[in-house]
């Protein structure tokens, strides 16, 4: 028997170049730009990770498709108003067994206790090159499930004011963000694979009319036959694209395809 489980991507981030005690905010799970950025809040007492969901001060670290250097600017959203920091040409570094390189984590100050609710790149600029527009790709800010001791904004930090960049309009559709959904799952063709049940994962990034700009391998099931399915069926599903502040947006799909003898 062959079924498909397909669910959302959902990224995770770093808080620490140098310590990567969780998954990293990579580029590479971004087809769309060449810098991604991982929020962390930050009690602003200690400096340390905060389970609090409002705080006035956020770590920040982008994920960069780069070799030398990043400027970026980083959009934040809370329940009412948009925020926005520009983050100048900074440094980038490689870390062990990872393809992008980061920057070192940096802090954002708000005036205010915020719940940042979603956090992406406007634009960046890599390398020297100049800055090109990204499109939008919201990502949750994210709290460790074992909290870390040790502080993770040092002296050496580059510190930025978060700058008031526009109240929320009215929101037609009632939700800020809005997941992509599958309208019609594609057919894992059959055929005898053993009798061991497998899987294979595929990552389906979608354009904002929900349409497949592509689709990779992220896990093989050990055999090249249902792997090859698996792509098919995940390049031929219909999808309704997620959208932001009822805007139809780019957005990246995990598709799994389940084989039971």
């Amino acid at each position: 028997m062959i079924r498909i489980v397909a669910t959302l991507f959902a990224a995770s981030f770093f808080a620490v170049a140098a310590l990567c005690f969780m998954p990293c905010p990579a580029a590479a799970s971004n087809i769309f730009c060449a810098a991604s950025a991982g929020v962390l809040p930050l009690d602003p007492a200690t400096g340390l990770i905060s389970p609090e969901q409002s705080t006035t001060r956020y770590a920040v670290i982008l994920g960069v498709r780069g070799k030398r250097t990043v400027s970026a600017s980083v959009t934040f959203i809370n329940r009412k108003n948009a925020y926005i920091v520009d983050i100048p040409t900074s440094p980038i570094f490689a870390l062990k067994n990872r393809h992008d390189r980061y920057t070192q984590a940096m802090l954002v100050r708000f005036a205010h206790p915020t719940h940042v609710r979603y956090a992406y790149v406007d634009t960046a600029a890599v390398d020297g090159a100049a800055a090109i527009t990204c499109p939008t790709v919201p990502l949750k800010p994210i709290v460790p499930r074992k909290m870390t001791g040790k502080e993770i904004i040092g002296h050496t930090s580059q510190k930025f004011d978060a700058t008031f960049q526009q109240a929320l309009p009215p929101l037609p559709c009632g939700a800020v963000y809005r997941r992509t959904k599958v309208l019609h799952a594609g057919t894992v063709y059959g055929g005898d694979f053993g009798l061991k049940s497998r899987s294979a994962v595929a990552l389906v990034a979608l354009d904002s009319r929900g349409n497949s700009a592509s689709v990779k391998l992220l896990k093989s099931s050990g055999i090249a036959q249902f792997d090859q399915n698996v792509l098919a069926a995940a390049e031929s599903t219909k999808y309704r694209p997620a959208s932001f502040l009822c805007t139809p947006i780019v957005s990246e799909y995990i598709f799994v395809g389940q084989y039971s003898p």
